[in-house]
């Protein structure tokens, strides 16, 4: 392993020349002597020993991040947009995946602490509990969260409620008063808690009734939107128009339908969330909410980083949300 001796040794300069000149040091150092260093450690392929340079600052240039499905197009955005801030504020990022399980985020808490990482954010996916932020320790006042959780730490959050009130209207203006939605484990996350609370109370607000058969829990996966919708298409009345809990869902919502020689959404129209890509490709393409997935991460990092630093910050930040309509809707 090249040291930074070997770098003193290549310049023909001192090891303290080259440590000001690798860290910037506000010592004054000759501009050829600055060249020589730089050429030396390039040909040299020198990189600073990262454990040493943690020691040294008490800090280890590493954050955690906690997301439930490492699969899911939505959380590659908002880890895109963590990691731009953290680049840019030269930290690393360590991702723990959890499948929503309870036992793997606690799991994943120890091993942020195991490697002494400076902060957390919990990007979703299940309800923390007291117990869980006590067995951060110190991290606990370096943890942030990306939407609502039953804990009092830093949150940048969408109002889902409000989402879903903009994804009802929308099919009521359509002339659909049989709506149907399908949920995520609402015993495992709180935006699920959130979203079906939205629903439950937009189809009053517009004289709709609220049918309990028409409402679904599902797993977030394609097979799970596929799977409720089966069933449902097969109904007496059936829905005439179903929200659900992602985009992921939808996409076997619509197999569902087709499989049942059903038209979208001359038959049944189909509302999704969270708006990935592959939505707006989709055949038909679906109607979503647009959900600022990368804000939501650059956000996070930002107020993580604030709370590394001992600053100031906003206890709750909120973005908002836009319904983005398409061919699933509107013919």
């Amino acid at each position: 392993m090249v040291t930074i001796i070997d770098v003193a040794e290549k310049a023909n300069v001192s090891i303290t020349t080259v440590s000001r000149v690798l860290n910037d040091s506000t010592h004054k150092v000759n501009k050829n002597t600055k060249e020589k260093v730089l050429v030396a450690v390039k040909e040299l392929d020198y990189r600073p020993n990262a454990l040493a340079q943690s020691l040294s600052r008490k800090r280890s240039m590493t954050i955690g991040v906690v997301i439930p499905d490492i699969s899911n197009p939505y959380y590659s955005e908002v880890v895109r947009g963590i990691q731009d801030k953290a680049d840019k504020e030269g930290y690393s990022v360590l991702i723990q995946n959890t499948d929503r399980k309870i036992e793997k985020i606690t799991q994943s808490i120890y091993v942020f602490r195991e490697k002494h990482t400076d902060g957390v954010i919990f990007a979703g996916g299940a309800v923390l509990s007291k117990d869980m932020i006590s067995s951060l320790k110190n991290l606990a006042s370096r943890s942030v969260a990306i939407g609502r959780f039953e804990v009092d730490i830093p949150s940048v959050r969408v109002d889902n409620q409000n989402a879903i009130f903009k994804a009802v209207s929308h099919l009521i203006e359509l002339g659909h008063r049989e709506i149907a939605y399908i949920n995520g484990p609402v015993e495992s996350s709180t935006v699920m808690q959130d979203r079906l609370e939205g629903f439950k109370k937009a189809l009053p607000h517009f004289n709709c009734t609220i049918r309990p058969e028409f409402i679904r829990t599902g797993s977030l996966t394609i097979e799970g939107g596929y799977n409720q919708v089966q069933d449902l298409v097969r109904k007496n009345p059936r829905p005439r128009a179903v929200i659900l809990a992602n985009d992921q869902m939808a996409f076997g919502a619509a197999k569902a339908i087709r499989e049942a020689n059903l038209k979208i959404p001359e038959d049944i129209a189909l509302i999704g969330f969270d708006n990935i890509p592959l939505s707006s490709y989709f055949d038909p393409p679906i109607t979503s909410i647009e959900i600022p997935r990368h804000k939501l991460g650059y956000a996070a990092m930002e107020t993580l980083i604030k709370l590394i630093a001992g600053e100031e910050i906003e206890k709750v930040q909120w973005f908002d949300v836009e319904l983005i309509k398409r061919q699933s809707t509107v013919s």
